[in-house]
């Protein structure tokens, strides 16, 4: 069979200290992140950092490759970008970083992880909110863990009260708008992201299309002037504000 081999790997650790468990976790994000799931096979477990060597078939190697390029300029689907940022997102929390390489040893996608926050920062903690959809909530005996994918800060680590958790996972793969208190986190760039989000409380979101809104404001029966921009004149004229 024609292959190609393809290498994962994730600094500091070593096949003796990597959890099994958390090693399962990358293993999921990285099916996720390249959608040849059917076709990738782990075919050796690299010594010194934790390397995870993939093999995959030639013939669906320009598959992977479309892929590849598409994650690095940001055009894949967004399963795939989350699953990227959430690799990292967990890289940070390992406090370590990763890399993924092809055959050549080039490294094709690279996952700076805890590597990221070594340069300039400014970090502030304070309140904050923002609406993401939930996509993971897991318990410990003190807290729960909440991810949420969020347009503007990629996956979002969070915590929260069990009581929150209970409810908040009614609305598990919805939209919700969270709200608490966290640590924003400048870098040398000058993104924004956030760490160690504690959830205080959230609100469930309907997202809807443009025509579905222009709809609901129709069904509103609202009693619109003729001429809306004349009456608006006249409000500024009587208002002095005219110009």
């Amino acid at each position: 069979m024609d292959t190609t081999t393809y290498t994962f790997k994730i600094e500091d650790f070593t096949p003796e200290n990597m959890p099994f468990g958390r090693l399962i976790e990358y293993y999921l994000q990285i099916t996720r992140l390249l959608r040849v799931a059917e076709n990738l096979h782990l075919v050796d477990v690299v010594e010194g950092s934790h390397g995870s060597a993939f093999r995959v078939e030639r013939k669906h190697e320009a598959e992977l490759t479309r892929m590849l390029v598409a994650i690095n300029d940001g055009s894949a689907p967004k399963s795939a970008l989350r699953a990227r940022d959430e690799i990292n997102s967990m890289l940070r929390q390992d406090g370590t970083s990763g890399s993924f390489y092809d055959s050549r040893g080039v490294n094709v996608i690279p996952f700076p992880g805890k590597m990221a926050d070594n340069g300039p920062q400014l970090r502030v903690r304070g309140a904050a909110s923002f609406v993401g959809e939930l996509y993971h909530i897991a318990g410990t005996k003190d807290d729960a863990k909440v991810r949420i994918n969020t347009d503007a800060y990629g996956v979002v680590f969070c915590s929260t009260s069990k009581e929150i958790a209970r409810d908040i996972r009614n609305f598990l793969f919805e939209d919700v708008k969270v709200s608490g208190r966290g640590m924003w986190v400048k870098s040398e760039s000058g993104k924004w992201d956030i760490d160690n989000f504690v959830i205080t409380d959230f609100d469930p979101v309907k997202r809807e299309s443009l025509r579905e809104t222009v709809d609901r404001v129709r069904g509103m029966h609202l009693a619109w002037p003729d001429d809306p921009i004349g009456e608006v004149s006249k409000i500024e004229e009587r208002n002095g504000t005219a110009h």
